[in-house]
């Protein structure tokens, strides 16, 4: 009997994999000799993780946090599916969605897209209401407006909007700069004339900072995850916020804790200017990569990755609304009606683009990354120079792509001249 470790931070996948987990060491992995240890983690994951790699201490399995994998195959840390027992026939079924530069670098597979993220805007529409709001907001400037009105009539009791600042990494991603890109067709990325150009964040971190010095953002931000936001928010405390699908299955969760429940909206990003819109920010993601430890035992490392990437894990997946699946065989099969509110929202896609990888990943950047800058600039003081920090992070971008692109960088795969996010 050996021991296969799955490390991951996906909390909401664990009402569904546990009982899988638990039902397979008691049945057919006393036939494969596998026992799986199955962890989840919290914020301080990707900590963990690379502490765990560099001391040759990491799982068999685990979930990569980020878009660009090269650092992590250079140094040794993602085995390529391909070379695992049985690895190309499980490949075969992804064959034709793998994504070069996301999945798959130099013919070899190290990941498989596994699920689609996708970014919308939610709002108690209860709160909405009281302050004599009929209509979610279409604009920033609604939003600044709503979060103040709402803020003053709820007296400490709510507030208009909300904010994690804890989690730099995924909320400087995942809750400012993909929300930005409504507004300014990118997320800090020119795909179209491969550059950087953070500098387009500057309006829209100008009103979170004015929200910010009206009083209309939810006190303790900088102490919260996103989880402690949430809980505010299900609580009815927080009239708008940013939101990513997996937002659906936390919200849920809360409501049923606290026996809370208010009437969700969950539409399209607001945006600067309702003449320049551009569409929501989407993603394909995988979920598991196969760690070095595996060489030890590799065909029962592979056995559990295809057993985390199965049909029937799949199905529960998206049958319990936890997220959307990438498989279109597997989304073919979705229910014809959600049970959760906001699922059906957020699975709506007409409006959105699915973003290819940035280069961001693959330079080497002197100072804080974009997603800390981002954190800091909300963090700080409310007449922060915004123009001056995007400016100085603009520059320290490109200048470490110039600098990657002298050293060999094939930029030619992170530009398409023809990159448009325009909505109609």
């Amino acid at each position: 009997m050996e021991t296969i470790r799955v490390w991951t931070n996906d909390g909401s996948y664990k009402p569904i994999m546990d009982p899988i987990v638990d039902s397979y060491n008691k049945g057919q992995g006393l036939k494969d000799g596998i026992n799986i240890e199955y962890k989840v983690y919290g914020s301080n994951y990707d900590d963990v993780l690379k502490v765990a790699l560099a001391a040759d201490q990491a799982p068999e399995l685990y979930k990569f946090v980020g878009t660009v994998k090269e650092p992590f195959i250079k140094s040794g840390w993602m085995l390529p599916i391909d070379d695992l027992p049985g690895g190309k026939e499980f490949l075969s079924t992804y064959k034709d969605i793998l994504i070069k530069g996301y999945t798959t670098f130099n013919d070899k597979s190290y990941s498989v897209p596994y699920k689609v993220l996708t970014t919308k805007f939610m709002y108690n529409k209860d709160l909405l209401k009281k302050s004599g709001f009929t209509e979610p907001p279409a604009t920033w400037d609604d939003v600044v407006a709503y979060a103040k009105k709402i803020t003053q009539d709820n007296k400490g009791s709510a507030y208009g909007y909300g904010v994690h600042l804890k989690d730099s990494a995924s909320s400087g991603k995942w809750y400012f700069a993909t929300q930005f890109a409504s507004s300014v067709g990118n997320m800090g990325f020119d795909f179209a004339s491969g550059k950087f150009i953070f500098t387009d964040f500057k309006d829209n971190i100008q009103k979170i900072l004015q929200m910010k010095a009206d009083g209309s953002i939810f006190p303790g931000g900088e102490g919260m995850d996103n989880d402690s936001l949430m809980a505010q928010f299900a609580a009815g405390r927080i009239g708008m916020l940013p939101g990513v699908n997996w937002d659906v299955s936390s919200l849920d969760k809360f409501w049923k804790e606290t026996g809370t429940k208010f009437e969700l909206g969950v539409v399209d990003t607001p945006v600067l200017n309702p003449a320049d819109k551009h569409k929501n920010y989407a993603q394909i993601a995988d979920v598991l990569c196969i760690g070095p430890s595996a060489k030890k035992m590799p065909e029962k490392a592979m056995k559990v990755y295809a057993l985390f990437h199965s049909d029937e894990v799949l199905k529960a997946i998206q049958n319990n609304e936890i997220d959307f699946v990438a498989r279109q065989d597997i989304q073919a099969q979705a229910p014809s009606s959600f049970k959760k509110a906001g699922t059906a929202e957020f699975g709506n896609t007409s409006n959105s683009y699915f973003a290819p990888t940035p280069p961001d990943g693959v330079i080497t950047i002197e100072g804080q990354p974009y997603q800390n800058t981002i954190i800091n600039l909300i963090a700080g003081p409310a007449n922060a120079d915004v123009s001056k920090v995007l400016t100085d992070l603009t520059n320290r971008y490109n200048t470490a792509l110039d600098k990657a692109v002298a050293g060999g960088l094939d930029l030619s795969l992170y530009v398409n001249k023809d990159w448009n996010t325009k909505s109609k």
